[in-house]
């Protein structure tokens, strides 16, 4: 009888037939006849290939996956490379976030089918949003003859514009518990604090900052090796970290407008955790350190937005108490005081050439009305000069002077009125939705639902839908929020009510 060592292991392999024995001649003759560059790419298919079946099992790990790993990719990756790492293997490895977003929305779809739940007035005005999308990918002129031809900015713009609903799909029919709430606002709050802590730190040492963000991180290197972009496109990329003077904050966004549209979201999850008396010292530090490298972001959309949710959080709801009211409101009368002082010579207050900014946003804002009414059934999808001017799409110039700053006109220029309806009519039942929720005295659903109004403000002067890590964490936070596996109201939630099955075996 053979025992429990290597022959027991040999017995065992003997058991399972002479298939199992022909995998490792396989393999080999494969590493043999392929290309090396081949071999690499397979043996990076079939990595991604096993952890996408391993999320696509766990979509609640797969969404607070996706959090982290949104605002890290460029400093992370670019100091992979400083390390070394094949710029091949950093490639493959930006792609983590699609294959994360893919099997959260995968898992979606699969929950869908096998409790055959019939779609609401929500899922079609999203699903009709991503078809009008979806349309003008794969038939660029079906509604504009002068939408771009080429795959590659009508596919980066396809991902920018239904991505965010699509994993608000996912995420809002994926099994997960309702548990992931807390632990996706406790991510939230970490990387918040991160952003908000590094955003201080570059307004104390910008010269350092821009030196770790170029000479140590290699941001540069990595868009030239890693992403392919042209030199004069990664300087335009680079404005805040290349000039100091005057300073605007952009933390690992490298960006103000994305950070602050970011740390609006962490605003808004810490002011909530603190009016429902939660007493956590780490709130306040990290709301202190997103108010402050908003503030020195000097983006006037978003702190206009800020304002208007912090005031909105203090009203009195069944989700809030009148202690955790009390110290938001100090908390926030102390920052008046040393803030009011500082207003002086910024941006806020008409410095800065502010007052020419403001001209040239009017000006942008009318420009997208022009096209609007010339070309109502929109450009085409990746008409935006963001989308052309990355991969060298010259053509695109000619519209640089109808660049619109305003998420409902950046709807209408490239994709037309029969995406701009759905899309607000996605945006009213989400917002709609999520009140209620927050009524019935759901901290998630209240902290997703301020983030995404504030965002909604900041996004008047400026696009917000644009980058990855805003809208995908926020959507993603959105969808999970208003999940059909979770009852209405989070002590509910936390009973693990029968009524909801779904909830009670989800990952």
């Amino acid at each position: 009888m053979v025992g429990g060592g290597p022959l027991a292991t040999v017995a065992r392999l003997r058991a399972q037939g002479p298939a199992l024995w022909l995998i490792p001649l396989g393999v080999a003759i494969t590493v043999l006849v392929l290309p090396s560059g081949s071999i690499a790419k397979l043996i990076g298919a079939s990595l991604a290939l096993l952890l996408f079946v391993f999320m696509l099992n766990r979509p609640g790990v797969a969404l607070i996956a996706l959090v982290i790993f949104l605002p890290l990719e460029t400093l992370g990756l670019g100091l992979l490379l400083g390390v070394h790492v094949p710029a091949a293997a950093l490639r493959s490895a930006g792609g983590l976030k699609e294959l994360l977003a893919l099997s959260i929305l995968v898992a979606g779809l699969r929950q869908l089918r096998d409790t055959k739940r019939r779609l609401d007035r929500l899922d079609i005005a999203v699903l009709a949003y991503v078809a009008v999308v979806t349309a003008y990918l794969i038939v660029p002129h079906i509604f504009s003859s002068i939408a771009p031809s080429s795959w590659s900015p009508r596919i980066l713009a396809w991902r920018s514009d239904a991505g965010y609903p699509l994993i608000f799909f996912g995420a809002r029919h994926a099994p997960i518990t309702a548990r992931v709430k807390d632990r996706l606002m406790q991510v939230i709050m970490v990387l918040g604090g991160l952003v908000g802590l590094l955003g201080l730190y570059q307004r104390l040492a910008p010269q350092s900052w821009s030196n770790f963000v170029l000479n140590i991180a290699h941001v540069g290197t990595y868009d030239f090796k890693v992403l392919g972009l042209a030199p004069s496109n990664i300087v335009a990329n680079l404005p805040y970290i290349l000039i100091i003077n005057p300073l605007r904050v952009s933390s690992t966004f490298l960006s103000p407008f994305d950070m602050a549209d970011y740390l609006i979201v962490v605003i808004a999850v810490a002011a909530v955790r603190i009016t429902s008396n939660r007493r956590s010292l780490f709130n306040y530090v990290v709301l202190v350190a997103a108010m402050g490298s908003l503030f020195f972001s000097t983006v006037r959309a978003d702190a206009w937005a800020a304002l208007i949710i912090l005031v909105l959080v203090v009203l009195p709801s069944p989700r809030t108490t009148r202690e955790g009211r009390m110290r938001l409101i100090g908390m926030l009368l102390l920052a008046a005081v040393l803030i009011v002082p500082s207003l002086g010579g910024t941006r806020f207050v008409g410095g800065q050439q502010a007052d020419a900014s403001t001209s040239q946003h009017i000006n942008d804002f009318q420009n997208a009305i022009g096209v609007a009414e010339r070309y109502p059934l929109g450009l085409g999808l990746g008409s935006l000069p963001a989308y052309g001017t990355r991969f060298g799409e010259t053509g695109f110039n000619r519209y640089n002077e109808d660049i619109t700053q305003n998420l409902m006109t950046q709807v209408s220029y490239e994709l037309g009125l029969q995406a701009l309806l759905p899309w607000l009519i996605m945006m009213v039942l989400v917002l709609l939705a999520l009140r209620r929720r927050a009524r019935g005295g759901d901290t998630f659903a209240a902290a997703m639902g301020f983030g995404l109004l504030g965002v909604v403000i900041g996004g008047l002067g400026h696009h917000v839908f644009l980058a990855y890590p805003v809208p995908w964490t926020l959507w993603g936070g959105v969808g999970l929020a208003l999940s059909v596996s979770h009852p209405d109201t989070e002590g509910e939630d936390l009973k693990g009510s029968a009524s909801h099955p779904v909830s009670t075996g989800a990952r």
